[in-house]
């Protein structure tokens, strides 16, 4: 007998025609990197070579919806973006995709030029389709008032009036950019360099403000100004520095409060956490003073 599979696993595929095909054909499966509540692996047999996610039990705190996640999803592999659905159970949060074959590139190589370009590059090409009628539609507000509405599971270090108080600040003079199809999560663990660079994890993906798109990549790789500006030159948009860096505050805000509800401060580098305390904690009205 071989080893026992994963808790969940044999379920999950026992669910669909050809999950029962491939468990009885027999299964190698493979963790593969996941989210803090997600758990992936990589599943082979004769019936395919897939990726299948196990969502987490945490979809109400951080305001997962697993059918919007599944049309978004869908709408991404029709355009050559995501990896093609093979099935999914919204209800149990089962996400089951053709496994691309690739790199998840690291922090450090996408912060390089290169890395900047070819995502910019590819971002643009995503953000240039147009958006699909039967996606969910994303407003920043919405996002933010979820989370603002959560009581933090732990105490974190940045306290909420301040947060509150950069959110007013940066979201004063807010206008949304034109819609478009984004993924909303773009960090490094979410990409596949293959072929082509491939797009995974759509749960927090949608049509919305293509400006905080780019503005949480920089967030999560702490871009710095001349960064920046490779990644915008690669994108080609006219995203201009002022609303940009603005949209960069309230990323930083939300990356907050998301990291309060999930627990998951610690689970930052020490260097990346003070850097996000540190943009939030900085005050833009004493510059302009």
């Amino acid at each position: 007998m071989g080893a026992p599979l994963p808790h969940g696993l044999e379920a999950a595929l026992a669910a669909f025609d050809a999950g029962r095909d491939a468990l009885a054909a027999g299964i190698r499966a493979e963790p593969l990197a996941g989210g803090s509540s997600n758990r992936t692996f990589r599943v082979r047999s004769a019936a395919g070579d897939w990726a299948v996610r196990l969502g987490g039990a945490d979809d109400a705190a951080f305001g997962i919806n697993r059918i919007a996640e599944r049309q978004v999803h869908a709408a991404a592999a029709a355009a050559g973006f995501a990896p093609a659905i093979v099935h999914a159970a919204p209800a149990t949060g089962v996400l089951v995709t053709q496994f691309v074959a690739g790199e998840v590139p690291t922090r450090e190589s996408l912060r390089t030029e290169p890395g900047l370009q070819q995502l910019g590059a590819r971002l643009a090409e995503l953000h240039a389709l147009p958006p699909p009628r039967a996606v969910r539609r994303l407003d920043v507000h919405d996002v933010l008032a979820h989370y603002l509405e959560l009581a933090p599971a732990a105490p974190g270090p940045v306290p909420r009036e301040l947060i509150g108080a950069r959110l007013r600040w940066s979201l004063a003079n807010y206008q949304p950019s034109p819609p478009a199809l984004c993924h909303n999560d773009l960090h490094w663990r979410n990409l596949i360099a293959g072929a082509q660079l491939w797009f995974v994890d759509w749960e927090y993906g949608g049509v919305g403000d293509p400006l905080f798109e780019l503005a949480a990549i920089c967030g999560y790789h702490d871009l710095e100004a001349g960064q920046r500006d490779v990644l915008l030159a690669a994108y080609g948009g006219p995203a201009a520095a002022e609303p940009l860096e603005a949209m960069c505050r309230v990323f930083d805000c939300l990356h907050a409060l998301w990291l309060d509800a999930a627990r998951a401060w610690e689970t930052l580098e020490s260097e990346r956490r003070a850097a996000l305390v540190a943009r939030i904690a900085f005050d833009p009205a004493e510059r302009d003073r």
